[in-house]
C-alpha cells in the first residue's frame, strides 16, 4: 500500500546538474513504483516520512502555481519531467500536475524532456503534440515480465512501454529509449540489451542511450538482496562489479560499441 499525502513547495522550477538539461520539474517526491535500484533514495531525508523509499509519495498540490510564477521570471531553456520521482506515476492519474505543468509550458520559449516508465503518458498525446519542442522517453531495464516485476514493482510492464513509445512515434513525437540502469549479472546480458535494442527499433525509437547502475548503499544492498532470493548465480559478478565498477563501465561501453549499431542507433 503507498502512502500518498499532500504538501505545499517553496519551488517548482529548479536548476539542473544534469547534461543538456538547464531546470528539472519534479512535481511529487518519492514514486509508487517501488524500484529497487532507486538511486533518488537520497530525498528520503528531506520528506520526513519514517517510512520505507518507494511506499510514499507527497503531493506539491502548489505546484502549478508555483511554476506559473516562476516562468515569468525566468530565462527559457530545457525542462526535465523528471529527475527524482516519475512525472506519470499512479497519483498523476488524479492531480494532474504533470498536465498543468506542460500547460503551462507551453508557449514559453522552454524544450520539455519527458522520462517515464507509465503508460499515463498517452493521456496527454494531445497536449504533447501541441508542444513545439517535446522528447518522450522510456526506461527500460529488461524485457522479462517476471524480472521486472521484482525490480521495478509498481511501474508498467516492458512491453506496455514499448507499446505506448510506438503510438507516441506513430503522432509524430520524437521518442527514446533509456536503459538504466544496467545491473550487473542482472540485465547487463549481450541478451537482454539486444532484446531492449529490438524492441526499441520495432516502436520508432529515435535512440537508446543506457546507464550504468549507481553503485548507491541502499540500491546495492537492495539488489543483493534479490540476487541471493532469485537470482544467486548472479551474485558473484554483481559482488565483482561492486568491486571493480571501472571493469564492469569498461565492458558495457564495449558491448554497446558493437551491439547499437546492429538495431540502427
Amino acid at each position: 500500500m503507498v502512502e500518498v499525502t499532500e504538501k505545499l513547495c517553496s519551488s517548482a522550477l529548479n536548476r539542473s546538474g544534469i547534461p543538456g538539461m538547464d531546470y528539472c520539474l519534479n512535481p511529487y517526491t518519492g514514486c509508487s513504483h517501488g524500484c529497487v535500484y532507486c538511486y533518488a533514495s537520497f530525498m528520503k531525508r528531506f520528506c520526513g516520512i519514517d517510512k520505507r523509499w518507494g511506499s510514499f509519495v507527497q503531493v506539491k498540490v502548489n505546484l502549478p502555481a508555483k511554476l506559473a510564477g516562476q516562468l515569468r521570471r525566468v530565462k527559457a531553456g530545457s525542462v526535465m519531467l523528471s529527475s527524482v520521482t516519475d512525472p506519470y506515476q499512479p497519483p498523476e492519474e488524479k492531480y494532474q500536475l504533470t498536465r498543468k505543468s506542460l500547460e503551462l509550458l507551453a508557449g514559453t520559449g522552454c524544450s520539455v524532456s519527458i522520462l517515464t516508465k507509465s503508460d499515463l503518458v498517452l493521456r496527454d498525446l494531445d497536449l504533447l503534440k501541441a508542444l513545439p519542442d517535446v522528447e518522450i522517453g522510456f526506461t527500460v531495464t529488461t524485457t522479462d515480465k517476471t524480472k521486472a516485476r521484482l525490480l521495478e514493482p509498481g511501474a508498467a510492464e516492458p512491453l506496455r512501454r514499448f507499446r505506448v513509445l510506438a503510438r507516441l512515434a506513430e503522432a509524430g513525437l520524437p521518442t527514446w529509449v533509456f536503459i538504466a540502469p544496467v545491473i550487473p549479472g542482472v540485465t547487463d546480458s549481450e541478451k537482454n540489451l539486444a532484446q531492449i535494442l529490438k524492441e526499441a527499433a520495432r516502436a520508432g525509437a529515435g535512440r537508446v542511450e543506457y546507464d550504468p547502475l549507481n553503485f548507491y548503499p541502499t540500491a546495492v544492498a537492495n539488489l543483493k538482496c534479490l540476487c541471493r532470493r532469485y537470482w544467486p548465480r548472479s551474485l558473484a559478478q554483481f559482488q565483482a562489479a561492486c568491486n571493480d565498477q571501472r571493469t564492469f563501465k569498461s565492458q558495457l561501453r564495449y558491448i554497446a560499441k558493437n551491439l547499437w549499431p546492429v538495431y540502427g542507433f
